[in-house]
């Protein structure tokens, strides 16, 4: 069940509780092509991991590209929620959070093979709009008769394009289909909903589907998990596990030698080379989720040279040296697409609050998907000038979810910008925002006239917390008949939705 306070009404859906705003049904228009990922769909068990998303590793004696699987001590849980989720009609997300190169990809891919290996499994793009997935599957059901996987790895680049909400995933549920994804853990804790103070009353900013409580890979591997590694008999395996100082996935992925030298690349020659690589890490941790361009990972470089600068080496060079492959398996900038746009190897992080040069950077190459993100991000690091910078533009174009987000974030310090982004919302017929404005007008003795009109007509749209909030308005003012009426409306329509 999913309540619409949060906005996050996508597609078919059985409500119940407290609704906040009228259900939405999002269908593809008639005749809307039907995307070419869909067609490639293939079997759980013929899948490989590799092409999954599992970090490349160098090639073991055998020619083999990844080393065997050993087992983790999350393994069994994993079994046990995929086993749950497909077992619900109403379907669900199995959500696997961790550092990168923890190994979460490989546990994800290698719990589906254990559990749903006859299962039909899709992996859409990251700027693949998913609200007409379900219809799209419940037509294809004859070519997965054990029913879908729908897999999202690295989920926060996802979820902008989406539309990813509770709601959608059990309407997937309904059309046979669960939902496997990973995300980082850095990501996770940007995006995932949290109030920006101590006010219970307040709206949570960020992506409701990611409240799913994770299974958690830890990127070190305890004493268990290293002596399964010695015990596979495969050589990088028992390399990696005899160093204890980092975990076995990311020692296989050359996580802690890429960061090493790129952290070193300063005091080698490449100072540029470095603050390019920085400039790319940075604009991600900002929430810059699409692949960039040189010219665009070029605009938020100049916050990372050293201080006083060395002689830098020429940008070709510099640029050969931050996308150089290292080991035959990455570079510290890696190419994204055929187009020509690159990211940063997503093992390198950089700490401490961004620079406020990257965040106008970041908001300068945003595309409009990535606005939202910078927006939740900039949030949760205490820059609400900087969310209200990338959501603007959005919520200017139209998006009224945006709108009631903006006010959302401003009404306890700037309650008239937030009265105008509520009123904007309001006059294009979103309930929300004629609730939070009655709310909000409602402190103002002057304005509780208006403040009602907007509370009955969402209301009268059945809004259930339009009707509680103008039945305390109606006590306030002494209209007790009234408010009895309004109370018992909603007693009602909460009864019928249960």
């Amino acid at each position: 069940m999913s309540d619409n306070r949060a906005g996050d009404i996508h597609g078919t859906s059985i409500q119940a509780h407290v609704i906040h705003g009228p259900v939405t049904v999002h269908s593809p228009p008639i005749g809307a092509p039907v995307p070419g990922w869909l067609d490639t769909a293939l079997l759980v068990c013929r899948l490989d991991a590799g092409e999954l998303g599992v970090h490349s590793s160098v090639p073991g004696s055998d020619g083999s590209e990844l080393p065997p699987y050993v087992v983790r001590d999350v393994d069994d849980e994993l079994d046990r929620r995929l086993t749950t989720v497909a077992a619900s009609p109403r379907g669900g997300l199995v959500l696997v959070a961790g550092a990168s190169t923890a190994g979460k990809t490989r546990a994800l891919a290698q719990a589906l093979t254990r559990t749903l290996p006859d299962r039909t499994l899709v992996a859409p793009p990251e700027d693949a709009d998913l609200r007409p997935l379900p219809t799209w599957l419940r037509e294809r059901a004859a070519h997965a008769p054990q029913g879908w996987v729908v897999w999202l790895d690295d989920l926060d680049r996802h979820l902008s394009f989406s539309g990813l909400t509770p709601a959608l995933v059990a309407e997937l549920g309904q059309a046979g289909a669960v939902v496997a994804a990973t995300i980082r853990h850095h990501r996770l804790q940007a995006l995932r909903p949290s109030t920006t103070d101590d006010d219970a009353d307040r709206k949570e900013l960020g992506y409701a589907v990611l409240k799913t409580p994770p299974v958690v890979v830890e990127r070190r591997w305890n004493s268990h998990e290293r002596e399964r590694a010695r015990s596979s008999g495969d050589d990088r395996l028992i390399q990696a596990a005899a160093d204890e100082r980092f975990g076995v996935a990311e020692q296989l992925a050359a996580g802690p030698v890429l960061e090493s030298l790129w952290r070193n690349g300063p005091e080698s020659g490449h100072p540029l080379g470095y603050a390019l690589v920085a400039a790319a890490v940075a604009l991600a941790q900002a929430g810059v989720s699409s692949p960039l361009t040189r010219e665009q990972i070029q605009t938020a470089h100049l916050a990372y040279l050293p201080d006083p600068p060395p002689l830098p080496e020429e940008a070709d060079q510099a640029w050969v040296w931050a996308t150089r492959q290292r080991s035959g398996l990455a570079g510290l900038l890696v190419p994204a697409d055929n187009d020509g746009r690159w990211r940063a190897f997503d093992y390198l992080t950089i700490g401490g609050a961004l620079p406020d040069s990257v965040w106008r950077a970041a908001l300068d190459v945003a595309t409009d998907q990535d606005l939202i993100d910078v927006g939740f991000t900039a949030a949760g690091a205490g820059r609400e000038d900087v969310t209200e910078a990338a959501w603007s533009p959005v919520a200017e174009q139209g998006d009224t979810k945006v709108m009631c987000d903006l006010g959302d974030l401003l009404r306890y310090e700037w309650e008239a910008k937030a009265e105008g982004w509520y009123r904007l919302a309001a006059e294009r017929g979103d309930t929300y925002g004629m609730c939070e404005l009655g709310r909000l007008l409602s402190k103002d003795a002057g304005r509780v006239g208006e403040a009602e009109g907007w509370l009955r007509r969402a209301a009268e749209k059945g809004d259930l917390f339009a009707m509680t909030f103008l039945a305390q308005l109606l006590v306030d003012v002494g209209r007790m008949g009234e408010a009895e009426l309004w109370t018992q409306l909603f007693r009602r329509s909460i009864g019928q939705r249960e």
